[in-house]
């Protein structure tokens, strides 16, 4: 495999062997300053016809400047110019040419690929050898060599894609079956414009199936993916909308949620709350019977800011029945938290308060107490753990003044 820095080391090694500056190499070379310090960085190599008078100038040979096969390579390239019996002329395989690529013009590396082709089979083409080639062809003689090889999938181009052109892009994708091959459609979305994706979503038509298009979103125009998702049926396809989500604005979400009416099952969106706005979620919220569906309104609380939760603790009083927002206590307010507690009766609703314990200060607890008479002090068990010792003390010492403990 031809190395360039390879190349640049062994000419900076050998000119300073001879004790030349590169000024005085590229004075004797009859190339500017720029070219010789640019061979040495590997930012470019030396024309083929300055070759030889290189390799006499610092006594290095070609093989061991650019290595046994790219210079044997070389040389039947300079012996195919020279000899005009084409009947004798050796053809050169694709991986020689792209071995010499870099050392020639263009014009001439397309010369040798139509050669080649002259001579071989096309079915010798393929499209590991075209991509080899790639860097060293403009866009015509590319398009026009790939058209010459069929793909089994648009992934296989993926590597020449940034040396195609559009046309030849978009024409490879839209005549591109999009429910076998969508995986090579996406490797080379990043090369096609919104035009030729938009087209293509026209035709393949993913309503009911939005996942397979997900690795296209990025690059599809926001008008296309509003379009998809509000003309697709979201308890058919909530997965695919979900999966669209991170790409569509506020007012597109906004429009599918006043669409598909999710009050009674607020779950099925939970996987779109963290690209809603936060008016929306309120409002979801606010306007869902949270006895049938606290489970829903639980799974979208990390989402919610405490005042919609606020709100909906007063709506809902559940005084009585504390159990039912114990999934709701992570995301309350300390503030919301020790009302609730506070104005439950705690004999009719322990279990409840228990539940919300792990989230209450030891201040509540403590003021919840204060309001328990001694012979309640027996329910208290499950609290323990999240009482300070001082509470603890005083509740050992009110039980001691009593002339028999509660069981």
């Amino acid at each position: 495999m031809f190395d360039t820095m390879l190349v640049a080391r062994k000419i900076r090694e050998a000119r300073i062997s001879q004790n030349m500056t590169q000024m005085n190499l590229a004075d004797t070379m009859e190339v500017s300053y720029q070219a010789v310090s640019n061979w040495e960085r590997g930012n470019s190599m030396p024309d083929i016809a300055k070759l030889e008078q290189l390799g006499r100038v610092l006594h290095i040979s070609l093989e061991e400047l650019l290595g046994t096969d790219t210079s044997k390579t070389l040389e039947r390239i300079i012996n195919k110019e020279e000899d005009t019996n084409e009947s004798v002329q050796e053809v050169l395989t694709y991986q020689e040419i792209e071995e010499v690529a870099p050392i020639l013009p263009p014009a001439d590396v397309e010369k040798l690929v139509e050669d080649t082709l002259e001579q071989q089979e096309e079915e010798n083409l393929n499209l590991s050898a075209i991509t080899g080639l790639a860097p060293f062809l403009d866009h015509q003689f590319l398009d026009s060599l790939v058209q010459k090889v069929p793909a089994g999938s648009l992934q296989e181009i993926t590597g020449l894609a940034p040396f195609l052109s559009n046309e030849t892009l978009n024409k490879l994708v839209l005549n591109a079956d999009g429910d076998t091959d969508m995986s090579g459609i996406t490797s080379l979305a990043p090369f096609l414009s919104h035009d030729t994706l938009d087209q293509l979503i026209e035709k393949i038509q993913p309503q009911g199936n939005l996942r397979q298009i997900a690795g296209l979103a990025p690059f599809l125009s926001h008008e296309t993916l509003n379009r998809l998702v509000l003309n697709t049926d979201a308890e058919d396809d909530m997965y695919g909308i979900i999966a669209l989500a991170p790409f569509l604005g506020h007012d597109t979400l906004d429009q599918l949620i006043e669409k598909i009416q999710p009050q009674g099952n607020l779950r099925q969106i939970t996987g779109l709350a963290p690209f809603l706005s936060h008016e929306t979620l309120s409002r979801l919220v606010l306007n869902t019977d949270a006895a049938e569906d606290m489970s829903g309104i639980v799974s979208l609380a990390p989402f919610l800011g405490h005042d919609t939760l606020d709100k909906l603790m007063e709506k809902i009083q559940p005084q009585g029945n504390l159990r039912q927002i114990a999934g709701l206590a992570p995301f309350l307010s300390h503030e919301t938290l020790s009302r609730l507690v506070l104005n439950t009766d705690a004999a009719e609703d322990m279990s409840g308060i228990v539940s919300l314990a792990p989230f209450l200060g030891h201040s509540t607890l403590d003021k919840l107490l204060d309001s328990l008479p001694k012979n309640e002090y027996g329910h208290i068990s499950g609290l323990a753990p999240f009482l300070s010792q001082e509470t603890l003390q005083k509740i050992a010492k009110k039980l001691m003044t009593n002339d028999s403990l509660p069981t």
